[in-house]
């Protein structure tokens, strides 16, 4: 995978001139799916500078614009040195692509990420973001991490807690500074050395252990304190807690269900960097001590899947439970990001809808939700608990899979 191939400023200066006897090669004749492209609505623009009239970023699922094709065969084939068979590998009708387009419709940045699933059994999953091309005239104005974070986003969007690319030693301090670590000795790739970067989205996000039960305890109840009434009685009503890996983990027969946590890691800020606006929490928000207490953890969030009764087919809907983000680490868009993740793995279910029960209380939550799609059914129920809870049900309904790889063992 090239991640950058552009030879921009990060990689201290521009790519060096080429002979008029190269520019003159003509354009090899592109494969049938480059060639038979039509448009793909946009999933969504993003402003360079985030004002009226300057330059935007739109990443599209599929096959990118054709100016797209045309700028990475200038830069990784006339430039670089890549065989085209090499840059054309059959994979960009399934990837998203970030382009970025002149006043006259020529691409001048472009990106894409693959979605190829978890490296092995029980990882979590991670994109890989490759194919970053510049123009030349364009390098130097911050266009390759435009295109880069675009892709970020769209990842986070798709459920994926980091996202990955084999960048060019030569980029290497300049993804560093993005908040990537390489995680992998350099190899040799199109005769150019690379080395695999990691960038995590949801940093130290894991499934829960038996051994999380008092720090997961310990978010629920400082979260539910906040509210007036709220009462965590483990044994009398919530037991699963004692050994939450041990409840989380389906056997044969029983409804698929997974639970997340982060844990509170130091070295790591919580969230994608850059990120703003309220983030809100799916329980309603608590504090569960300051990050990087040992023992802590920061949030979490749940997903079961929900057959229909009397069918052993794909279940109908999946629902979303035990989202809770303490105050540490809110507004951060961590709650999103989990809400992204629990949605990924009821699509691997391929349930067709989304449901939650949320107390009427939490109405943080509430907000949280109706920005992510859901929306209130009117239907509610009573718990008759020790905290009198009322809970109002969301719904939203979840897109097919769209070519998106099973995790390993499915």
């Amino acid at each position: 995978m090239r991640a950058f191939r552009a030879g921009i400023a990060p990689f201290g200066g521009p790519a060096p001139d080429l002979p008029d006897s190269r520019l003159a090669v003509p354009a090899p004749r592109l494969p049938a799916y480059v060639r038979s492209w039509s448009p793909c609505p946009p999933i969504g623009p993003a402003l360079v500078n985030g004002h009226p009239g300057d330059t935007a970023v739109t990443v599209v699922a599929g096959m990118p614009p054709r100016a797209a094709f045309d700028l990475r065969y200038e830069v990784f084939v006339r430039e670089q040195g890549v065989p085209p068979e090499l840059e054309y590998d059959g994979l960009d009708a399934t990837a998203d692509h970030a382009v970025v387009l002149d006043a006259d419709g020529r691409a001048v940045a472009t990106a894409r990420l693959l979605d190829p699933g978890p490296r092995q059994a029980g990882a979590e999953p991670a994109g890989v973001i490759g194919r970053v091309a510049v123009a030349a005239a364009w390098r130097g104005r911050g266009l390759g991490r435009l295109v880069t974070a675009a892709l970020e986003g769209r990842a986070g969007e798709r459920g994926l807690p980091a996202v990955e690319l084999h960048a060019q030693t030569r980029a290497a301090d300049f993804y560093a500074r993005q908040g990537y670590r390489s995680i992998g000795e350099p190899d040799v790739e199109a005769g150019i050395e690379h080395v695999w970067m990691r960038r995590e989205l949801v940093p130290g996000l894991r499934r829960v252990r038996d051994s999380d039960a008092v720090a997961l305890q310990d978010l629920i109840a400082t979260v539910w304190a906040e509210y007036p009434g709220c009462v965590l009685d483990v044994d009398a009503e919530e037991p699963w807690l004692r050994a939450p890996g041990t409840a989380y983990a389906a056997t044969a027969g029983e409804p698929a269900r997974a639970l997340w946590v982060v844990p509170a890691d130091p070295a790591a800020p919580i969230g994608p960097a850059g990120s703003a606006g309220p983030a809100g929490s799916a329980g309603p928000a608590g504090s569960a001590g300051p990050a990087g207490t040992s023992g802590v953890v920061l949030a979490s969030v749940a997903v079961w899947a929900r057959p229909v009764p009397g069918l052993a087919a794909a279940p109908e809907w999946a629902e979303l439970k035990t989202l809770y983000v303490s105050a540490a680490a809110r507004r951060r868009g961590l709650a999103a990001a989990l809400v992204r993740r629990a949605e990924r793995e009821a699509r691997w279910w391929e349930a067709r809808q989304m449901r939650l029960w949320t107390d009427t209380r939490f109405t943080d939550a509430h907000r949280l939700y109706r920005r992510l799609g859901y929306r209130a059914t009117g239907h509610s129920r009573d718990l008759h608990d020790l905290s009198a809870t009322t809970e109002i049900e969301f719904r939203r309904p979840l897109s097919p899979l769209n070519g998106l790889p099973a995790p390993p063992g499915i």
